[in-house]
């Protein structure tokens, strides 16, 4: 039997235990409320069926019961009014059975036992309290409280990567809800604030608790109710107050909470300057960035896989052959036409490498290159919408070095005071008050000039409209769209060539999933459909990876080396022959498990 045969087989043998556990706790559940009939039902049995074995007195044609079992069988035909007993005449206990049991015993039947056993086999009829016992099976799960964008992108990602999750949600006509179900994930419902509500969740079975809604206090209160129930439960949550941020760290544990629009920023700001980028990692005071590229044929990209690294000075993250099939990193790996490759490097590189990646681009001296990055002419980058995400944009273009243009489109009602403040006190940010899905307002903002549009606005309509107006006068100039719906990112791809539309909540669940899975990480990504985490080790002199070249650490662990500190050096992508020492400090980039297993090892050295 194959591998992959083996672990189906595992994973169904495991879901029949799983309903056959739910089933038991369903059923202890349905005693625990209905045990006060079931106990009328069974004394009212034992009495009748006690009096006919040993008391019914035998008259005429008519015998007594052979046994309990036979007495129990008479009492039940008795309760139904289908019993051939005669009636014990001038017996006042007896009488008073036969007049009783019918008339309780069909009450209790009907009303009670019946109703008993159509709840017990009817799961869809109480759906709630079946969740609660699925719920009940699992152990070192992942809570998820809240399924609003961040809570149902953090629930798919998890579920993708193989871990288990229960969803708390007080909603449920939530939209999220069925997509949810249909996973297979248990949905509680009620507060995640209260004790009962967690404790069905199985908080004290949990790996840890997520608190995702998009409210600060509420998001607070759940952490704090966690830790209330369960001291050592792991807790991460979303908060955007960056001093809320701090408290909460000192005391709740480093990275355990995170703003989805902090996490999401650097991706945004990335792709306003650059093309087609993924992710974006700020490691240290450098930013990399994480892409996508297919090997056109004849491109000065096929070759081996070690070469064109050294060559381009980025590193390849994920390799998937033009058949489907993942070729584990190898020095001696080849990429061809076809293959599909995940990138890590910094902007500027990445871009290089796209321009050796043209069909036939071993003749592109013969060809000018097209501008991919802000030029003399096409300068500026036009934010639109100045919410959470677009504030975190405009500052963190603003911190880039050479920085461009900035200018802010926004309608100027329900802005917040405190953004609008703030980006007037940065130097060269320029602000326009008009809706951006007016030409003309984006020609005042300087839409001839512009290098690209970043529609950052709550709303997906309105960036589509944003996108679409812009582009009917400047056809070339370079979108960058947010929208939480992976299929309207799929239409614009097809239809308008739109391949850099972010969701907020899809760039920051990785992270939030990650810190949840292993403590401590400050950035994650989603990379072939595993959760790779950013993570620091500091090599001891008995460490195992003490005199390993980087090449060999990754080829032995998946582990990428970011950057290297070393005597007080700081190295980024460091060159794959170099040897660790002890006293390195390594800013890694790897599968979650990789990040588990390599902490165990620091421990142990």
């Amino acid at each position: 039997m194959n591998p992959s045969s083996q672990a189906t087989r595992a994973g169904r043998l495991r879901q029949i235990s799983r309903l056959a556990r739910a089933n038991l706790y369903d059923f202890q559940l349905l005693l625990r409320e209905s045990w006060l009939v079931l106990i009328a039902f069974a004394i009212l049995a034992g009495i009748t069926s006690t009096y006919l074995a040993f008391f019914y007195p035998e008259r005429g044609g008519s015998s007594r019961p052979q046994g309990l079992p036979e007495a129990l069988y008479e009492t039940l035909t008795l309760m139904t009014l289908q019993s051939d007993l005669d009636f014990p005449r001038g017996d006042l206990i007896g009488e008073l059975i036969f007049f009783l049991t019918p008339l309780l015993g069909l009450a209790l039947i009907f009303q009670s036992v019946l109703n008993f056993g159509r709840l017990l086999l009817d799961k869809g009829g109480r759906r709630e309290a079946w969740q609660v016992a699925l719920a009940s099976t699992y152990r070192d799960h992942i809570i998820v409280c809240g399924l609003g964008r961040v809570g149902l992108r953090i629930v798919t990602q998890l579920h993708a990567a193989g871990y288990e999750t229960v969803v708390v949600e007080r909603d449920w006509n939530s939209e999220f809800v069925p997509r949810v179900l249909s996973l297979g994930v248990p949905v509680v419902l009620g507060d995640a604030r209260e004790a009962t509500i967690l404790q069905q969740a199985g908080v004290m079975r949990a790996r840890a608790v997520i608190a995702a809604i998009n409210d600060d206090l509420l998001n607070v209160e759940i952490a704090l109710g966690a830790r209330g129930v369960r001291s050592d439960v792991r807790v991460v949550l979303r908060v955007f107050n960056e001093e809320l941020d701090r408290n909460l760290e000192r005391a709740l544990g480093p990275n355990s909470a995170f703003s989805a629009s902090a996490i999401a920023a650097p991706t945004c700001a990335a792709a306003a300057v650059s093309r087609e980028i993924d992710y974006a990692l700020t490691v240290g005071r450098a930013q990399l960035g994480v892409a996508q590229i297919v090997v056109q044929r004849e491109s000065n990209l096929s070759g081996f896989v070690r070469a064109i690294e050294d060559e381009t000075y980025v590193r390849i993250l994920h390799h998937v052959s033009q058949e489907g099939r993942v070729i584990r990193y190898q020095s001696l790996s080849q990429l061809s036409a076809g293959d599909r490759i995940t990138v890590i490097g910094t902007l500027e590189r990445i871009e290089a490498m796209r321009q050796r990646n043209t069909p036939f681009s071993k003749l592109a001296f013969l060809t000018a290159e097209r501008p991919v990055r802000p030029t003399e002419r096409y300068h500026t980058v036009i934010v639109c919408g100045l919410g959470k995400i677009g504030f975190r944009v405009v500052k963190q273009l603003h911190a880039l070095n050479p920085r461009p243009r900035i200018v802010v489109v926004r309608l100027g009602t329900n802005d917040r005071p405190e953004f609008v403040r703030q980006i007037r006190q940065l130097e060269d940010v320029a602000d326009v008050i008009g809706d951006a899905r007016n030409l003309e307002v984006l020609c005042r903002a300087g839409l001839d000039e512009a290098y690209s549009i970043a529609a950052l606005t709550s709303d997906d309509l309105q960036n589509v409209q944003i996108a679409l107006t812009a582009r009917r006068q400047r056809p070339d100039v370079h979108i960058v769209l947010r929208t939480f719906s992976d299929a309207l990112a799929e239409r614009l791809a097809e239809m308008f060539g739109i391949h850099t539309t972010y969701s907020t909540s899809a760039l920051a669940a990785p992270t939030m999933a990650a810190a949840a899975l292993a403590g401590d990480v400050s950035q994650a990504l989603v990379v072939g459909g595993r959760l790779f985490a950013v993570d620091q080790t500091h090599l001891s002199a008995k460490h195992p990876f003490v005199g390993m070249r980087i090449d060999d650490l990754r080829e032995y662990s998946t582990a990428l080396v970011l950057e290297l500190q070393r005597d007080g050096r700081t190295i980024l992508l460091p060159d794959l022959d170099v040897r660790l020492q002890a006293g390195d400090q390594a800013t890694l980039l790897a599968p979650i498990e990789t990040i588990h297993h390599i902490r165990g090892m620091g421990v142990r050295g």
